[in-house]
């Protein structure tokens, strides 16, 4: 019997191993050194796109103006949509302005920023295997 349930455990485990991916993301259009850039990996609408703590995956690097690069480990594979922030004054935060347009870079898969965020819904990909992904920062 103990046999068994470690062979179960065993695949258990491998089988999460092969459905999770590693994402590399190159940001581009840092516009300073300031802060963090942080990568979240959002599997349901809930909290998207800034709620850092609701990110089903995360990741961040020191800010570096023009490109960074960083990698989001163990994303589920399957419909994700990706978020991008440039904390510049490293709360962990998204800022934004009195009419709450952000005051900190942005960047997200799916549709391109325009005079709103995506939803949820528009920013998705398929994850399936490690990938690359380019994600461009707007600032307002």
């Amino acid at each position: 019997m103990k046999h068994l349930l470690r062979a179960g455990l065993l695949w258990v485990a491998t089988t999460a191993a092969a459905n999770a991916a590693d994402i590399t993301i190159t940001v581009n259009g840092v516009r300073n050194d300031k802060g963090k850039i942080a990568a979240l990996a959002f599997v349901k609408p809930d909290g998207f796109p800034d709620r850092v703590a609701m990110a089903a995956t995360q990741a961040q690097v020191p800010a570096r103006q023009g490109v960074v690069t960083l990698v989001l480990k163990n994303v589920r594979a399957g419909k994700v949509a990706l978020t991008i922030l440039h904390d510049e004054d490293g709360d962990g935060k998204l800022k934004r302005n009195l009419v709450g347009i952000p005051t900190e870079g942005v960047g997200m898969t799916g549709k391109p920023l325009g005079n709103r965020a995506p939803k949820f819904e528009e920013a998705v990909v398929e994850i399936q295997g490690d990938q690359k992904r380019e994600i461009t920062l707007k600032y307002w």
